[in-house]
């Protein structure tokens, strides 16, 4: 089969959906699909290039920055159609599907941000020659998301938790046509406790110290202020801990609030005296790895609703012990008690309490990083992932749908 799957951005650029697209769009091309990543482009990657069997091809008209500065020249808002952006959309989408004989159209977020996107694909699907399917990552308070779940015509649509497929139905209780598929990481080759390398260990002085990972852009929703907050009760009993926070600039949306947030978390660590015992620094998707082999344990206290949080996934396939917030879709990750420990959103307290419990058991974290190693490899599964995909793809010969 030959699969397009599109979206705003790819790897490297940081993100959940990002990393997603690499992962799924990986594992498909593995199985003998022929698989294109049809994405923005990227300051430095090439505009045609192939890596891990997927075919990417990255264009301006994929760049959200480049489209809205267009938008707004043309006295159009963001989430405002604008028509002759639409068609030109369509007819590029169209022009794709021909040179490449694409057989099926799979988005990734057409749900918001841009609107001219999703609906492109409605009237390519109207047409009936190519199936167009659309994984929602999240639901969105807003107009446009609401907008474009009933302006928008899939397939079929997954949403990636159970907790994402609630938020969905409230929104847009018509939709019959949606199924949950759990996202899959590579557990064979990347996240395994095998896969180590010291590059990072040596480089960061990792050697020895109690090793904490926060793994998240400084977005103010990712909890990141509470993890420096705890941060210096647990220097107090452990003068050589260190947290590490994956920072990254390198972000599709949300570039405003990251700036702001990140500015107060690092004044938030001078005044806490915290320079010895934090580490900001961003990591290569595919080297993470090599970083969660050198913690002792990954926390990711969100507070905000997480639509599924590929984080706590990667580290329970690397042998970790995890801390999460009861937040969104992480609760169906993480088996509290078991794999790492779920508290409640914005309690320091007990983030101190279960680190510190932690720290000082290591043959807890063992056991814990173990039945979470066992989960990853039953439940979270790229080759999973991929199956049940394949599965939702509906390619018979059609026929042209009828506008509403």
């Amino acid at each position: 089969m030959k699969i397009c799957q599109t979206h705003y951005a790819f790897y490297p650029t940081t993100g959940g959906v990002e990393s997603h697209l690499l992962d799924l769009c990986t594992e498909l091309a593995r199985q003998g699909n022929e698989v294109h990543a049809l994405v923005g482009s990227l300051e430095n990657s090439p505009a045609e290039e192939e890596m891990q069997g997927i075919e990417i091809h990255r264009r301006d008209l994929m760049n959200p920055m480049m489209v809205r500065e267009r938008k707004e020249e043309a006295g159009y808002e963001e989430e405002e159609v604008w028509p002759e952006l639409q068609e030109e959309v369509e007819d590029f989408y169209r022009d794709f599907a021909a040179e490449n004989d694409i057989d099926v159209y799979h988005a990734h977020n057409f749900h918001h941000f841009l609107p001219e996107y999703g609906l492109a694909l409605t009237n390519l699907r109207r047409e009936g020659d190519i199936p167009t399917y659309l994984t929602i990552h999240e639901v969105w308070s807003e107009f446009i998301c609401k907008d474009l779940l009933q302006r928008t015509e899939w397939d079929n649509i997954i949403t990636v938790s159970e907790h994402t497929h609630t938020e969905l139905m409230k929104q847009a209780p018509h939709i019959d046509n949606a199924r949950l598929i759990y996202h899959g990481i590579d557990t064979d080759d990347l996240f395994t406790p095998q896969n180590r390398n010291p590059k990072w260990a040596d480089r960061l002085d990792l050697h020895d110290r109690p090793t904490i990972i926060h793994p998240a852009r400084m977005l103010p929703w990712k909890g990141v202020i509470y993890s420096v907050e705890a941060m210096a009760t647990i220097r107090e009993r452990y003068p050589d801990a260190v947290l590490i926070v994956t920072d990254t600039e390198d972000i599709v949306d949300w570039i405003d609030e990251l700036k702001g947030y990140k500015e107060e978390v690092l004044g938030l660590i001078d005044e806490l005296d915290l320079e010895d015992n934090i580490i900001t620094q961003p990591f290569p998707y595919l080297e993470l790895p090599w970083v969660y082999n050198e913690c002792d344990i990954v926390i990711y206290p969100t507070i905000g609703e997480e639509p599924f949080g590929l984080v706590p996934v990667e580290a329970m396939a690397c042998g970790k012990p995890t801390v999460v917030s009861r937040s969104g879709g992480l609760p169906e990750s993480v088996v509290d008690g078991e794999t790492g420990y779920i508290i409640e959103k914005e309690d320091t307290d007990a983030l101190i309490d279960r680190l510190d419990t932690l720290l000082e058991d290591e043959q807890l974290r063992e056991e814990m990083g173990e039945a979470g190693r066992t989960r990853a490899c039953e439940v979270f599964t790229c080759e999973r992932m991929a199956c049940e995909v394949l599965e939702t793809y509906d390619v018979p010969t059609r026929q042209p749908v009828p506008a509403n």
